[in-house]
C-alpha cells in the first residue's frame, strides 16, 4: 500500500511539473539551454490573485539574467535567458512598458566587427512592445533600428519611422530618418508629405529651412535613383559602365539629360552610382554603404584565397 501511494506521489509530481513546465520555444543553440519556465496558462490561473507578484518576480530574474551576460563578453547565447524571462514577463503584463524598451535594446549582442546575434528575439520583444503600445515614439525609433541595420528591411522600418515623427513630443532626428528611409525605399510622395507637413506647421526658421532643404535632397535622390537605374541598365547590356551620363542619353537609357534640383552637376562614380558633382552622400540608410563596401571588400578577399594555390601544394615536375 505505501509503495502505491509513493508510486503515486512519484506519478503526481513529475505530471505537475510537466504541466507547469513551458517546452523550449524555440530548438536549442549548441550548449545553450533555454531556462524552464512556467506555462503562462498555470501562472494565469494559479496566480491570478497574485498577478503582479509573480510579474515582478520573473521581471527580477530577468534582470538577474541581464547582469549574469554582462560578466561573458564572449558568450554569443549571454542575453538569450532575458528574452525568455522578459518575453514571460510581458506575456503576464503586456503593459510592463518598460521591459520592452531594456530588454529589446540588451538583448542584441555584438561578437566584435559589427557581428551581431540575437537580432531577432530582440526585434520580437521589440513588435511586441509596438504593438501594445502603439503610440510609444521609443518603442518605434528601437524597433525601426532594429529593422533596417540588423535585417535590412528597410521598408518596414520606414513605416514605423513614419509613423513616430508624427506622434507628439518626438526627436527632431526622427523626420529625418523617417524621410531618409522612404526615399531609399523609393516611396517619394511619402517622403514629400512627411517634409512637407513638417516644414508648413515648424515656428523656428531653422528647422523651417532643414525641412525645405530636405524636399529639395527628396528631389535630388528621386532624379539620381533613375540615373542609377539607367546605369545598371546600360552595363547589363553593354558589360561595362557607361563612360559619361551623356552616354545614357545616347543610347537611349534616359530620355534626356538629368537635371540636378539643388543646381549642382549630375555625374557617374567610379563604383558606377550616380552622384553630383559636390558630394557623393546619397539618402540612404545609416552606414548602408559602409556595410555594402565591407561584403564587397570580404567578397575580393574570399575570390582571392580561393585562387591562391594550397600553401602545401607542389608544382608538378
Amino acid at each position: 500500500m505505501r509503495s502505491l501511494l509513493t508510486l503515486g506521489l512519484l506519478l503526481l509530481g513529475i505530471g505537475t511539473v510537466a504541466a507547469l513546465a513551458e517546452p523550449p520555444r524555440d530548438r536549442p543553440r549548441g550548449p545553450y539551454r533555454a531556462p524552464l519556465l512556467p506555462r503562462i496558462e498555470m501562472l494565469r490561473v494559479l496566480g491570478a490573485g497574485q498577478r503582479s507578484l509573480v510579474t515582478d518576480y520573473y521581471w527580477l530574474q530577468a534582470i538577474q539574467a541581464a547582469g549574469r551576460g554582462g560578466e561573458s563578453l564572449t558568450d554569443p547565447t549571454r542575453y538569450l535567458d532575458l528574452f525568455y524571462y522578459s518575453d514571460l514577463v510581458t506575456d503576464l503584463d503586456p503593459k510592463f512598458e518598460k521591459v520592452y524598451l531594456y530588454a529589446g535594446n540588451t538583448i542584441p549582442t555584438n561578437l566584435g566587427r559589427e557581428t551581431w546575434v540575437n537580432t531577432t528575439e530582440a526585434r520580437k520583444i521589440l513588435e511586441k512592445g509596438v504593438k501594445n503600445f502603439p503610440n510609444n515614439s521609443s518603442l518605434r525609433l528601437f524597433l525601426a533600428y532594429n529593422l533596417s541595420y540588423f535585417h535590412n528591411e528597410h521598408a518596414l522600418a520606414a513605416e514605423h519611422l513614419q509613423v513616430a515623427a508624427q506622434l507628439p513630443n518626438v526627436d527632431r532626428f526622427v523626420p529625418e530618418m523617417a524621410s531618409r528611409l522612404l526615399a531609399y525605399n523609393r516611396r517619394f510622395d511619402a517622403a514629400l508629405a512627411l517634409v512637407e507637413s513638417f516644414r508648413d506647421n515648424e515656428k523656428d526658421p531653422e528647422m523651417r529651412k532643414f525641412f525645405e532643404e530636405r524636399v529639395q535632397e527628396i528631389h535630388r535622390e528621386q532624379v539620381l535613383i533613375q540615373v542609377d537605374d539607367a546605369i545598371a541598365a546600360f552595363k547589363k547590356r553593354e558589360g561595362r559602365l557607361p563612360s559619361r551620363v551623356l552616354e545614357l542619353v545616347e543610347k537611349g537609357d534616359l530620355p534626356a539629360p538629368p537635371v540636378d534640383p539643388m543646381g549642382d552637376i549630375i555625374i557617374i562614380t567610379a563604383e558606377g552610382r550616380s552622384a553630383t558633382n559636390t558630394s557623393k552622400v546619397r539618402m540612404e540608410p545609416v552606414d548602408y554603404r559602409k556595410k555594402m563596401l565591407e561584403k564587397e571588400q570580404e567578397k575580393k578577399q574570399q575570390e582571392q584565397q580561393e585562387q591562391q594555390p594550397p600553401e602545401n601544394s607542389q608544382t608538378p615536375p
